[in-house]
């Protein structure tokens, strides 16, 4: 499935080998974005159910989560603030101290939208533990000195007493600066607890690692990404748009479906609001599966 060699990662679910110099040339020369107004996501700030006892799940918008199982505070890919590059849209709906008392965070990979210095710093305090994939240690070390990290294979897990996290592959890549493509795995996580199964992607493109991962876990939620998908020569090797996020659903077996990674960071050519609208098109023949957060919101699981 994969090899580590000569310090970097290969896979069938590496998908930048589909993606050349001559690609993003054409994309950054000759795309021409859609003119469009987008309408910013709606945000909603409640601390009360911010802070209750029961299990949730709350979006914080782009591809962070803050989920509470068991008692225990497990955010995932946090990411605050503006970025390289990039600025946030909406702001952030909680301050890192009105987020309390953080048990785990957990990275899905190095891109900076989901692995951001800033953000991760503003946690050292909370001393949580941090679960990232293999070969990620040293760069964590530099970013949040004194902190346990923990490095995770694809399908190897970390066990809490009834909490079981997981991580699991992407069909993704990973990159900081000019040399390091690959230097650290990439993938997504599972969280079960007793008979309670969350599944986050990180990000990911359409492949066949989503039947590969229903054969092994049996999913209730899919936290999936619907968003940076235009255009569609370079970046469907990168991420999905609504209609492949909903398919890969279908392929995970999963019961019900949280849509992310949109509204918060223009990060390419469609407009920033139309993933949403998409999504929510094909949910409308689908009410019963796709559960839209707003950004903040808390869900009870």
């Amino acid at each position: 499935m994969k090899t580590y060699k000569k310090g970097k990662f290969s896979s069938i679910y590496d998908s930048s080998k589909n993606i050349g110099i001559a690609d993003i040339i054409k994309w950054k020369l000759f795309q021409k974005p859609k003119k469009h107004t987008p309408v910013p996501l709606d945000l909603e700030t409640d601390l009360d159910t911010l802070h209750q006892t029961n299990d949730f799940i709350c979006w914080l918008s782009h591809a962070s989560f803050l989920i509470q199982l068991g008692g225990k505070r497990i955010l995932l890919d946090p990411v605050f603030n503006d970025i390289p590059f990039y600025k946030r849209k909406i702001p952030i709906p909680y301050t890192v101290e009105a987020l309390g008392n953080i048990d785990y965070v957990l990275i899905s990979h190095t891109h900076y939208d989901h692995c951001d210095k800033t953000s991760l710093r503003a946690l050292v305090s909370k001393t949580p533990t941090v679960i990232v994939p293999l070969k990620m240690t040293s760069l964590m070390n530099k970013i949040m000195p004194n902190t346990k990290i923990l490095e995770l294979d694809w399908y190897k897990h970390y066990q809490d007493g009834d909490l079981k996290i997981s991580f699991v592959p992407a069909r993704h890549w990973g990159r900081r600066g000019l040399f390091d493509k690959n230097t650290v795995l990439w993938g997504g996580y599972i969280l079960q607890y007793k008979h309670q199964s969350i599944y986050f992607s990180g990000d990911t493109s359409f492949g066949s690692h989503f039947e590969e991962i229903a054969e092994h876990y049996n999913i209730d939620i899919a936290l999936l990404p619907i968003g940076a998908y235009a255009p569609e020569f370079i970046m469907k090797e990168n991420h999905m748009n609504p209609h492949e996020a909903f398919d890969a659903f279908g392929l995970l077996k999963a019961k019900r479906m949280i849509p992310m990674h949109y509204g918060t960071y223009k990060l390419t050519d469609e407009p920033l609001d139309e993933p949403l609208s998409w999504m929510q098109k094909i949910a409308s023949k689908h009410p019963d599966k796709v559960c839209f957060l707003k950004a903040g919101e808390v869900l009870k699981v």
